[in-house]
């Protein structure tokens, strides 16, 4: 490529008309807007006969509770369907099983270091390589249309993946990178940390139903609750980003929920049995089980994820990707940023515009 290439997305602030004074002023307003509705949820979720009646408390003398939405928090009309699924296995574990902080030598133990063990893909069952076009997943018409324009693009050399904008992958993407994990278990929390932009899914198990729909918006890892069924994880996920399954496959709503059921299957192998429900993307539920290996290579350590340090891949303006060489400068330009759907390309903003700005 040339010494001097023009990113697609881009601003000089030295040529910005608008002055620093007026920046600091509305980063100032903004944020104290945001403080206010802030201090206002947390306001009505303590006032008496509020929706949230579930506290979450500390084992420290003294020390404050927490209100969280109550185990009965009503979900999104999208999340129904997976939600019951969810409680109807938590009902026949008869509530899951629960631990307390002095119990857990009774908890699994999946310490250590793990990393995907099958294809890079999101159905490991799928036909073909590791690279394949071909999904197991029935798409609705409009997704269908999506994947197959995905797939000329590329056929094209047109190809983009916010990873390259050190952009998170994002769930249920998160499960199919291959890069070291581990899975911290406490009685309270699950942590499920992925090396790769140093992603950290959390699994609440204390009792906490999910965020209330007023409050909840599309998050990179999900609003992700759970319970102990014996020795399996059972998680249910709402509130996800946009996003797609992996590269060359096809994209998944914010509409999209899951529910995990994750157990260690030997000493050294973790199964995640998952079931993807999408009222935009899918015509039906479609079921999946990926497993993670633990990695034995002697004096591994997960570190943070400075995606920054090595990054040279820009977005050419017809959306492609394009690496800068060394000895290269890249003249890099970008316009203002919508929160809600800057990560997605030109092609994705006009085929999903009806679900951009949280609209379901």
């Amino acid at each position: 490529m040339s010494t001097t290439a023009n990113h697609y997305e881009s601003v000089d602030l030295n040529a910005s008309h608008i002055g620093t004074a007026a920046r600091f002023a509305w980063f100032a307003l903004a944020l104290a807007a945001a403080v206010a509705a802030e201090a206002d949820v947390f306001a009505q979720a303590a006032a008496p006969g509020g929706a949230r009646t579930f506290k979450s408390c500390s084992s420290v003398g003294d020390a404050s509770c927490v209100v969280q939405p109550a185990s009965d928090t009503p979900v999104a009309s999208e999340y129904r369907e997976s939600y019951a699924a969810y409680i109807d296995m938590k009902n026949k574990a008869r509530g899951g099983t629960t631990y307390t902080r002095s119990d857990y030598a009774k908890m699994p133990d999946w310490s250590g270091i793990w990393t995907r063990a099958d294809l890079l893909k999101f159905d490991p069952a799928a036909p073909g390589g590791p690279f394949s076009t071909q999904t197991t997943a029935v798409l609705t018409p409009k997704y269908e249309a999506a994947y197959r324009a995905k797939l000329r693009d590329v056929a094209n050399g047109k190809e983009w993946d916010q990873l390259s904008d050190c952009l998170p992958s994002g769930y249920p993407r998160w499960l199919t990178e291959p890069f070291l994990r581990e899975f911290i278990l406490t009685p309270q929390e699950t942590w499920m940390i992925n090396e790769q932009q140093s992603e950290t899914r959390r699994v609440y198990t204390d009792g906490r139903g999910h965020l209330p729909a007023s409050d909840a918006k599309p998050l990179w890892t999900g609003d992700s609750i759970g319970f102990w069924d014996g020795d399996t994880l059972v998680v249910h996920t709402i509130s996800v980003t946009h996003g797609q399954y992996q590269r060359n496959e096809p994209d998944y709503s914010s509409a999209t929920s899951t529910v995990e059921r994750m157990r260690m299957t030997s000493p050294d192998v973790i199964e995640d049995d998952v079931t993807v429900w999408d009222p935009k993307g899918l015509q039906k539920p479609w079921h999946v089980v990926n497993h993670f290996a633990r990695v034995k290579l002697p004096n591994t350590r997960i570190d943070m994820w400075s995606c920054e340090a090595n990054n040279n891949v820009i977005r050419t303006a017809d959306g492609s990707s394009q690496f800068v060489l060394p000895g290269e400068t890249v003249t890099i330009q970008r316009p203002y940023r919508d929160p809600e759907s800057f990560y997605l390309t030109d092609e994705q903003k006009k085929l999903f515009q009806d679900e951009l700005g949280g609209a379901q």
